[in-house]
């Protein structure tokens, strides 16, 4: 009898881990899993929505995935603040806290008077959610990030120029504590949170980002001084290095190149032939992320050919 009680008890333990391994497994799958209770589906639609901000995802449409948290209401920022990077004492590096903090603050509309950071990762502009650390509002240096996971630390998205004066100003401790405390006197006033509105980029407005800076390649010129990201450099770089950070000009070549229908693919693949080197390179990009499988399948020929020098510009 105590041979097969200890039997029983042997395979309850081993289900039960089994249990707990299952677990760990869901909770990598959706990134965002609060602690301590199962996600509903409405938690689960947050969640999905917020993973490719969060996780720094340079191939997703992140305007899209803002507009859905903006859809989603409230609900979305009562699990954001549940979230354990929301809920502990914060590295003053932590780029998952700032990527956070930023989406919180982006997505609470001005007139609930949210608090100011002290950092943000992240901005809105022509329509476009993008990557743009700021501290007190001014840029501590030029991201590039080489790798397509995101770094632990904010500071590891700058390769060379970076201004350790205003850097020593970053407290994301306090932000978080700030944003924390804003939110527990918000419920408890029982306040009604006003989420901002839907961002609704005009295409029109995009097209001369094209010309300002190769979406995913970092150029770095050493004279007469370091020319980062630039649009059509003088002479050929020191470093060129593909890059993955978010920045606002491949925010707007993801935005047009899923644009499906239309005259913007029709625009696109006009501009390949364009003669300047930076906006013909920003539309063959751009058209990675074309619905239109045609489309992309002729950009990976286009791009085969280039690599085994058949291409007109002789590879």
């Amino acid at each position: 009898m105590c041979g097969f009680m200890r039997r029983r008890v042997l395979i309850r333990g081993r289900c039960l881990g089994c249990v707990v391994l299952m677990a760990t497994c869901l909770a990598s799958m959706t990134g965002c899993l609060s602690p301590g209770y199962p996600l509903t589906s409405h938690e689960y639609a947050v969640a999905e929505a917020a993973r490719p901000i969060l996780a720094m995802d340079p191939d997703a449409v992140w305007t899209e995935s803002y507009n859905r948290l903006v859809e989603l209401g409230p609900a979305s920022l009562d699990y954001l603040f549940r979230q354990p990077v929301m809920t502990r004492p914060a590295a003053p590096d932590d780029l998952s806290l700032l990527l956070h903090t930023s989406l919180i603050r982006l997505l609470i509309d001005r007139s609930a008077s949210p608090p100011r950071l002290h950092m943000t990762g992240l901005e809105t502009a022509l329509g476009l959610v993008h990557l743009d650390l700021k501290v007190l509002g001014r840029r501590v240096g030029t991201v590039a990030w080489f790798e397509p996971e995101p770094p632990r630390g904010w500071h590891e998205l700058y390769p060379l120029d970076f201004d350790h004066g205003l850097a020593a100003n970053v407290d994301l401790e306090a932000d978080r504590e700030a944003l924390e405390r804003w939110w527990r006197i918000q419920r408890g006033r029982g306040a009604r949170i006003g989420m901002a509105r839907p961002l609704e980029p005009r295409c029109e407005d995009l097209w001369r980002l094209l010309a300002r800076r190769l979406a995913d390649v970092w150029d770095y010129m050493p004279e007469p001084r370091a020319v980062l990201c630039s649009g059509s450099p003088p002479a050929p770089a020191l470093i060129r290095l593909p890059t993955y950070d978010y920045n606002l000009v491949r925010a707007a070549c993801v935005w047009l190149g899923s644009r499906g229908g239309g005259e913007v693919p029709t625009r696109l693949i006009e501009l390949i032939g364009s003669a300047s080197p930076v906006v013909a390179h920003n539309a063959r990009f751009a058209l990675r992320y074309s619905p239109d499988e045609r489309i992309r399948r002729l950009l990976r020929r286009y791009d085969g050919d280039k690599a085994g020098g058949t291409s007109e510009d002789g590879g």
